[in-house]
């Protein structure tokens, strides 16, 4: 008998011991492979976009998403980005397509039961756009009007909650959405005001309505997994050490999101 527990013993002490082995977590999977994969989008002006002329991704999503490698791996260099359309942020980080996503994502309750959110790294607020000289003065005044969205954002999901009756057209992103805009497929576009800036940038010709009907908090979207409690909390370090040393104030200031 006492034989017989002493082997079961060892055998229990086996299998807990190899178990151990074989756990680890999503970072330190990250920290093992020495590259982050990185879901942006690519038509997101001022925060996400490819530069003509270097042919890389650019902005303000880029820049933080670059700090965020050189506080996890050591390098900024040691990232990769993938594109990926509004739509498909959640379902491609819910995949393992990509490691985490930073593209001007709003951390939202509706979101939160598929994935998770670092901290804020931008605060931005929702209203709309306009063509110079229009009856259009307040995001009220889009109720029985076409505005133009994108498919899958929370500026969707507000104006049919807060204004139902306006008639939206959606789009895939937000370079379709701002083509279709240009060519007077609607009234107005909707979106985060510091999106719409990035258009003003380039189209004078338009206007940003002043009220706001929301505040949106731009947060890194990390897998909901039970080990993934570590990768949250350096990429919050992270985060928090930009706030603290003045890089987000910089970052703000070098692509025209300083108020």
């Amino acid at each position: 008998m006492k034989k017989f527990l002493s082997l079961l013993i060892i055998f229990i002490f086996l299998l807990t011991g190899c178990s151990k082995k074989e756990t680890t977590t999503e970072y330190d999977e990250l920290l093992k492979r020495d590259v982050i994969v990185v879901g942006v989008e690519k038509n997101s002006k001022p925060f996400s976009f490819i530069e003509r002329k270097t042919n890389r991704y650019v902005g303000y999503d880029i820049d933080v998403a670059k700090n965020i490698a050189k506080d996890l791996l050591g390098s900024d260099r040691k990232i990769k980005f993938v594109p990926l359309d509004s739509s498909m942020r959640i379902e491609s980080l819910m995949n393992g397509d990509v490691d985490i996503v930073v593209a001007a994502m709003s951390a939202t309750p509706q979101r939160e039961y598929l994935i998770d959110f670092s901290i804020p790294y931008y605060i931005a607020g929702q209203t709309a756009l306009v063509r110079n000289g229009s009856k259009i003065n307040t995001i009220t005044d889009l109720r029985k009007k076409t505005t133009i969205v994108v498919l899958g954002s929370t500026s969707e999901r507000n104006l049919r909650r807060i204004i139902p009756t306006s008639r939206l057209i959606g789009f895939k992103d937000h370079s379709s959405a701002f083509n279709a805009f240009l060519n007077g497929q609607g009234d107005a576009i909707s979106s985060d005001d510091a999106l719409l800036r990035g258009f003003l940038i380039d189209h004078p010709k338009y206007k940003m309505l002043k009220n706001r009907i929301s505040k949106e908090f731009y947060s890194v979207g990390i897998r909901k997994e039970e080990d993934n409690d570590k990768l949250k909390q350096h990429i919050n370090m992270s985060i928090t050490r930009m706030n603290k040393d003045g890089t987000l104030k910089h970052l703000k200031h070098k692509w025209g999101l300083s108020d």
